[in-house]
């Protein structure tokens, strides 16, 4: 009996949900789009899923990164599996490893010997460089460009036509706005932006990126 997968989320997770049925339609009974909102998903989309007796796979399409670890405990807590979805035109070289729940999006590229951790989106025509690490729950959005031995850490955003230059560093929970170039380490929990002069201080973590 095939599995059915799930796609949590709304606007990415549409981009998600074509590429799912585009490259992954045979290996699943059903491919479905999900919105998730508690008490919604435990009272009522939940029981129906476990019902179906199938085996049950997800992949989580939000840049939140509240969001998005709230639906990865709800899915760890009912036993489901986190599933990587790769675009028929993403490359992906054979020496990157990427982890489990991870969305590359069209015409993306994982260089060689890259590392890409657990539920991060690679968005569309973004590009990670050789033997760069990307940490957990990270969101590498449309046109980014990551050279090649650059680290970046967990639950970091990339905005959109950001540059980050070889060999930079970059630590957790940092953020990064569209066409901002990077060229220096970041410390942990720093906003960097076209706009500003230097580095500011996240005031807040607890609002998600």
């Amino acid at each position: 009996m095939l599995p059915t997968l799930i796609v949590f989320g709304d606007k990415t997770a549409n981009e998600v949900l074509e590429a799912a049925k585009l490259a992954y339609s045979q290996d699943f009974h059903s491919i479905d789009r999900l919105y998730f909102e508690e008490p919604t998903f435990t009272d009522l989309h939940l029981p129906k899923l476990l019902k179906s007796g199938r085996e049950i796979f997800y992949i989580i399409g939000v840049a939140d990164v509240r969001v998005k670890q709230q639906i990865q405990k709800r899915c760890l807590d009912v036993g489901w599996k986190p599933f990587t979805i790769v675009h028929p035109s993403a490359v992906v070289s054979p020496t990157a490893r990427v982890g489990a729940g991870v969305f590359v999006g069209p015409l993306a590229v994982v260089s060689s010997n890259s590392i890409v951790g657990d539920h991060c989106i690679i968005h569309l025509h973004s590009s990670i460089g050789h033997d760069a690490s990307i940490g957990g729950f990270c969101a590498i959005l449309p046109g980014a460009r990551i050279s090649g031995a650059v680290e970046i850490g967990d639950r970091v955003l990339i905005g959109s036509n950001a540059f980050v230059n070889a060999g930079v560093r970059i630590g957790n929970d940092c953020q990064v706005d569209a066409l901002t170039y990077v060229s220096r380490d970041l410390e942990a929990w720093q906003i960097l932006s076209v706009r500003a002069k230097s580095a500011m201080k996240r005031i807040d973590g607890r609002d998600g990126i």
